[in-house]
């Protein structure tokens, strides 16, 4: 695509050209989600061996499956709401409008909040939704079976948090996480106290490391560390909490004081030896080595972590070792695609993999670029 000089153009033009621009981003997405809508109607996400249209979307254009999940729900949802619908493709409300009016928007309301959102902040529409939910009526039990609590590593190397809890077990967790934090004591070197909020960050870590410690079961309590081979010679290198980020190696030393640690020594390609030929089953170690590496589903879009098992790329009844670098984690679908539905695994775990249907054709991965055509007719000549 042509790059645009956008350093000759004043203020004013810039302003225009940013609300024109985005006009057409929403217009693009209304679009893409009502093709959204129609392919998941189709249930063409079958042929590419997806369970859905979410990990569909996951591998075919690269996005989160939050994002794609995000996507998929208001596909589904705007084809009730067509003035909202209409508003969005328009350009007149942000997707920030109508990520929240899809949350209590009906058929209807639509025209009136289609209407009255565009005079609404994005900040206002999110409290209109907040207010307009119903107060639950549910008694201690179903408030029991709705608690979740959900964890990821974010790019900046930090856990992140989301999650709800019941009253009674909201305030238990409250109030423990106050008691530690209020202990903590001033700085020595400053006598100033951490921020509030770092006090009980610290305190929820406290709560977990004496969990660790007590733990009767010590391979589900314990924390495991993958090390490079060189790091443990004394040599130069991080180490990397399983199904976390890299840390140095003076964090792994301080974990292995903190409490439970388990290191595994990696080759310089990060791989682990496994049994060969000895047997086809993977022992729990093994198993251990192969979920870290892969983290889920390797099947293209998927990233299943329940319900998962060590496959053997090359079939241990036609040779193939019972090594990491012969084994690859895939979900109970997508192992039977596999195995009775025809389709084959090729490349190496530790690299690439590649999915091909059984008539031949690879599955593509990753959005696809835009064309020169498109590109010509919505912005110019390339």
């Amino acid at each position: 695509m042509k790059a645009v000089d956008f350093t000759q153009c004043d203020a004013s033009d810039l302003a225009e050209t940013i609300g024109q621009l985005h006009a057409l981003q929403s217009a693009a997405h209304r679009l893409m989600l009502a093709a959204i809508a129609a392919f998941d109607e189709q249930e063409g996400w079958q042929e590419d061996g997806a369970t859905s249209v979410v990990p569909w979307l996951v591998a075919s254009l690269g996005v989160s499956h939050r994002t794609a999940a995000e996507w998929a729900g208001a596909a589904s949802k705007l084809e009730e709401l067509p003035a909202i619908a209409d508003a969005y493709g328009e350009g007149c409300l942000s997707w920030d409008h109508v990520r929240p009016l899809l949350r209590f928007a009906t058929p209807e309301t639509d025209a009136d909040l289609a209407e009255s959102a565009q005079g609404w902040s994005a900040a206002h529409t999110a409290a209109v939704a907040r207010r307009a939910r119903p107060v639950p009526e549910d008694d201690q039990r179903d408030a029991h079976a709705k608690r979740s609590l959900r964890w990821w590593w974010g790019d900046d190397r930090m856990l992140h948090f989301r999650g709800r809890l019941p009253d009674a077990d909201g305030a238990t967790v409250v109030e423990a996480l106050r008691a530690i934090a209020d202990r903590e004591p001033p700085e020595p070197e400053t006598g100033m106290f951490e921020p509030y909020e770092a006090r009980c960050a610290d305190a929820l870590v406290r709560l977990a490391a004496g969990a660790l410690g007590s733990g009767e079961s010590g391979d589900r309590a314990t924390v495991i560390v993958h090390a490079d081979a060189a790091l443990l010679a004394g040599e130069g290198g991080v180490a990397e909490v399983e199904g976390g980020p890299s840390v140095t190696a003076e964090t792994a030393r301080r974990l292995a004081c903190d409490g439970r640690l388990r290191l595994m020594a990696d080759d310089d390609r990060g791989r682990t030896v496994g049994v060969g030929r000895v047997t086809r089953s993977v022992p729990p170690w093994l198993l251990r080595v192969v979920r870290h590496r892969d983290g889920g589903c390797r099947f293209t879009g998927c990233g299943r972590t329940a319900w998962t098992d060590a496959h053997h790329i090359v079939y241990w009844s036609q040779g193939g070792p019972t090594d990491a670098s012969n084994l690859v984690l895939l979900c109970r679908h997508h192992h039977k695609l596999v195995h009775e539905g025809g389709w084959q695994v090729e490349g190496h775990p530790d690299e690439e993999l590649w999915f091909v249907r059984p008539d031949g054709r690879t599955l593509a991965t990753g959005p696809p670029p835009l064309r020169d055509d498109v590109g010509e007719r919505v912005f110019g000549a390339a």
